[in-house]
């Protein structure tokens, strides 16, 4: 279940062919020096009788500003939107931010397709085959309406077909072009599968819903092998820790593993773990009544590992990757788990649940201890763990915490390239301090309300000893809250970026 938007991204050069007899819905056009001496845009101005270069000095008067032109005499486009360009200067997330801008103008007209002509400029650093892969990958994340669940206010994208316009690509260079476009298309896929999921209402997405739209994922994409795991199964493994969880819920909770070999089968695989709370109440802790229906949201680490997996397979990469979701719903009744209960993690370790509210770390820590079967040379788990970070670092950044600094690193870097960003919070031995108590080995919780996401790292940390590891703390960044409340996909473009260009040796 890849959840695609547009049916196709096509590459078409337009050096001799000219922009008058282009016959599209949408007609994008960025503006910049470059643009304005092009032999395209100069023909496509003179049709219009000035008109464009009139608007642009009218209405683009600062960068990312547009101004939509319908219906010119003597040009095919039923539309052309004029964007006035960024700045070699301008770091990525503005030239993301951008092109969303312009999927949302394409689905608001109804627009079927949408033709962009980047331009020469871009980031720098960056090149064309950068600016080719940002755009596919922008468009066909952004063009995506959720829709599962109306009937008469239904509105589905408009927008089927993106049109990336080019000038004098041919042979090789014209295929990494045609690569960076697919790269792009397949990873904006990721970031809409990972959206549905998370959009998706809690009775329309409970584990086992994500246990049977998982297992349907092999029929797109054969080479993953899935294995699940009931709650049976899970308690055979010991994994008393996970199961505390879900024992308030009737539903009950699953772990689902995704394996992808497309690497040599001597490479250990990178592995990928997302917390999957399809719903939070807090259980016995009881979250307060405003903005609950938000914790529809708090299985967007699974969300972001299905995703992630949707897209190698998709491109056919390069490498191995185990990626584990770990499913439950967190809910209030006589069998919930309370506060000061003790219960004996997959690892052996006692932990003192002091918090049911803390229960993400819970489900992570035996899905941490599991993963050590696969010998994998890094795990990276993904949770939206704690509103702590929301504080820290607002709705900009995922937090990153890791017992590896090369591995924090180049998630840190990936991050950039994408668009996609985090940053490190530092976990110090004297944060560890927060894990004791006296009735068990481990708290759920530290005391007050200081470094709640580093607290909560400490105590994941626990329990990945045997490899490096590192936390991505995405409370802030995988779903907007009031009054947009919309899943945003992240951090699924900073992880198949970190996988996808190999930067882990």
């Amino acid at each position: 279940m890849a959840y695609k938007v547009l049916n196709n991204i096509l590459l078409k050069d337009v050096s001799s062919s000219g922009l008058s007899s282009l016959k599209t819905d949408l007609l994008v056009l960025v503006i910049n020096k470059e643009t304005k001496a092009n032999a395209s845009f100069k023909d496509l101005n003179k049709i219009s009788k000035n008109y464009l270069s009139k608007a642009i000095s009218s209405h683009l008067k600062e960068s990312g500003s547009s101004v939509l032109l319908p219906n010119i005499d003597g040009i095919n486009a039923r539309n052309i939107l004029l964007v006035k360009g960024l700045n070699k200067k301008d770091p990525v997330h503005k030239w993301l931010s951008m092109y969303q801008s312009v999927a949302h103008k394409g689905n608001h007209i109804g627009s079927k397709d949408i033709s962009v002509m980047p331009g020469s400029v871009m980031p720098n650093g960056k090149d064309e085959f950068w600016l080719i892969e940002m755009v596919s990958k922008t468009i066909e994340s952004n063009v995506y309406i959720f829709s599962e669940t109306k009937n008469k206010t239904v509105k589905k994208p408009s927008v089927k077909k993106l049109t990336v316009l080019t000038s004098g690509l041919s042979g090789s260079i014209l295929n990494k072009a045609k690569k960076a476009a697919k790269k792009g298309y397949a990873i904006g896929e990721g970031v809409n599968t990972a959206k549905y999921l998370g959009d998706l209402p809690a009775n329309h997405c409970t584990p086992r819903i994500i246990e049977r739209k998982v297992k349907a994922m092999t029929k797109d994409f054969p080479k993953l092998k899935v294995k699940s795991f009931n709650e049976k199964d899970m308690q055979k493994m010991g994994m008393g820790s996970f199961l505390s969880v879900s024992r308030g819920s009737e539903e009950p909770a699953r772990m689902m593993v995704i394996e992808y070999k497309g690497g040599k089968a001597s490479e250990k695989p990178i592995a990928l773990v997302g917390k999957g709370v399809t719903f939070d109440t807090g259980g016995v802790s009881i979250k307060p009544s405003p903005a609950m229906d938000e914790m529809k949201w708090d299985m967007c680490g699974a969300a972001t590992v299905f995703g992630v997996m949707s897209t190698l397979a998709r491109l056919d990469a390069d490498v191995n990757v185990v990626g584990i979701m770990g499913c439950a719903e967190n809910m209030c009744s006589s069998k919930a788990t309370k506060p000061g209960d003790v219960v004996t993690s997959m690892s052996g370790q006692t932990i003192e649940i002091l918090n049911t509210d803390a229960e993400g770390r819970l489900i992570l820590a035996d899905c941490l201890t599991y993963v050590e079967k696969y010998k994998p040379s890094y795990v990276i788990d993904m949770a939206t763990l704690t509103g702590a970070v929301v504080i820290a670092l607002g709705r900009h950044a995922s937090g990153v915490m890791a017992n590896d600094q090369y591995l924090a690193d180049k998630i840190i870097e990936s991050g950039e390239e994408s668009g996609d960003r985090a940053w490190q919070l530092p976990l110090w031995d004297e944060h560890q301090s927060c894990t004791k108590t006296k009735y068990a080995d481990l708290a759920n919780i530290g005391g007050g309300r200081e470094a709640g996401t580093i607290h909560a790292a400490a105590f994941l940390s626990k329990f990945t000893n045997n490899y490096k590891w590192a936390h991505i703390d995405i409370a802030a960044t995988a779903s907007y809250s009031t009054p947009v409340k919309a899943g945003t996909g992240r951090p699924v473009p900073l992880i198949s970026e970190l996988l996808l260009s190999k930067k882990l040796k």
